[in-house]
């Protein structure tokens, strides 16, 4: 006796008994498609494991560069505080340069300071006419040991006794 399964079986011609399980034939075009497949994908996955190694690399270097401009920057910065601090540093003349600060191995800077002009002070600033403010114009180059480097340029006004 039939039942439905064995119909639907011997009506298909792809399908044959081989003991007691089926076997499927397999056409030899598809002999290795798997490998073939399997490549493909261990390929894209190399080439995509490789690419984010490079990223990586590369965003390493950026943020080491940011690193050592803000190291220059701070010591520009430094060298404008360590300038203003150093007693003798404001001539009303010419142009100044400051020695070489140095911070370590962190940095190091030197300060330019140009006089510009003098004026009365400020209105408000409680210095009456007997003072005047001298004006400069100042520069502060910072590098680091690396080699990174920022400049950093700012005004000046220092309150000094009116030449009589």
């Amino acid at each position: 006796m039939m039942n439905r399964h064995s119909i639907l079986l011997n009506n298909i011609p792809a399908l044959h008994r081989a003991g007691s399980q089926l076997a499927v034939p397999v056409s030899r075009y598809q002999r290795g498609t798997a490998l073939i497949m399997s490549m493909v994908i261990l390929l894209i996955l190399t080439l995509l494991g490789i690419t984010a190694m490079g990223t990586s690399s590369l965003e390493e270097k950026m943020s080491g560069n940011t690193q050592e401009i803000t190291r220059a920057f701070e010591s520009a910065e430094s060298g404008l505080i360590e300038w203003s601090n150093t007693p003798g540093s404001i001539v009303l003349q010419g142009v100044t340069t400051s020695p070489k600060y140095a911070y370590g191995n962190y940095g190091s800077a030197v300060v330019t300071s140009k006089f510009i002009q003098m004026t009365p002070p400020k209105r408000g600033s409680g210095y009456g006419s007997n003072f005047e403010a001298a004006n400069f114009e100042q520069a502060s180059t910072g590098t680091t040991v690396v080699g990174a480097k920022a400049v950093i340029h700012q005004g000046l006004a220092q309150i000094v006794p009116k030449a009589n």
